[in-house]
């Protein structure tokens, strides 16, 4: 598997604080069978902490000491963009692992023209990947649809795949994967509390549920096709 959504990085947001607990996080993702991991820390946020030189410099630092330490997982260094239309960035420097792909969420309370702010970003020649779609309750279901032809992929998070079919966004993510709207499952992790990584949780769930070959494209052949660039 590979996670293309992660907040590991130590001290550069909401996410992991310190080097100990990113390496206990990395460590996780290995037993799950983790492959790859995209480093994505928050940017345009609130709780944005970091420049991109220092994000940079933490992503450099984690990368030799899990190197250190023989880790088998591979590092990529992205970014999620919190969407701000006042703001253009250099969005080459907050691209995933180099490629055209961004990471880019959303409101979840004001309400956004997302189908259109992709179809911006796709023709200007990037790949818009709408992190935890699941979030955004104002989209209706035909949305996915028009989000995905204006250029999008889409991403939900590992845990939304817990507990299917006691919520109504439960269920919602569930036929979402049935029509195959999903691109990707990420894990979103913050910590080893209550937002620890869980990709071979969420796999296993949905094995019983989901096409095992659309499973290994959303959990890991898409995925590839970023770090492969």
């Amino acid at each position: 598997m590979i996670d293309i959504h992660s907040h590991i990085l130590p001290g550069v947001d909401d996410g992991s604080q310190h080097i100990e607990l990113s390496l206990e996080m990395i460590k996780k993702e290995v037993l799950d069978g983790v492959k790859a991991v995209i480093l994505t820390p928050h940017v345009q946020s609130h709780v944005t902490k970091a420049s991109h030189e220092e994000r940079k410099a933490a992503f450099d630092n984690l990368v030799a000491e899990v190197k250190k330490q023989g880790l088998e997982i591979e590092l990529y260094l992205g970014a999620e963009i919190l969407y701000k239309s006042h703001i253009q960035p250099d969005y080459s420097q907050m691209s995933l692992a180099g490629s055209k792909y961004l990471l880019v969420e959303f409101s979840p309370t004001i309400e956004t023209p997302i189908e259109e702010v992709v179809y911006d970003l796709s023709h200007s020649g990037f790949i818009p990947i709408v992190a935890h779609v699941e979030r955004y309750g104002y989209l209706k279901f035909e949305d996915y649809f028009k989000i995905k032809r204006a250029g999008g992929f889409l991403q939900v998070n590992a845990d939304a795949a817990i507990g299917f079919d006691k919520k109504k966004r439960d269920k919602l993510i569930l036929q979402m994967l049935r029509e195959e709207l999903v691109d990707f499952i990420a894990t979103d992790t913050h910590n080893m509390d209550n937002r620890q990584p869980i990709l071979k949780e969420a796999f296993n769930i949905l094995k019983h549920k989901i096409d095992i070959a659309y499973l290994n494209e959303i959990f890991y052949t898409n995925a590839l096709k970023i770090i492969n660039k």
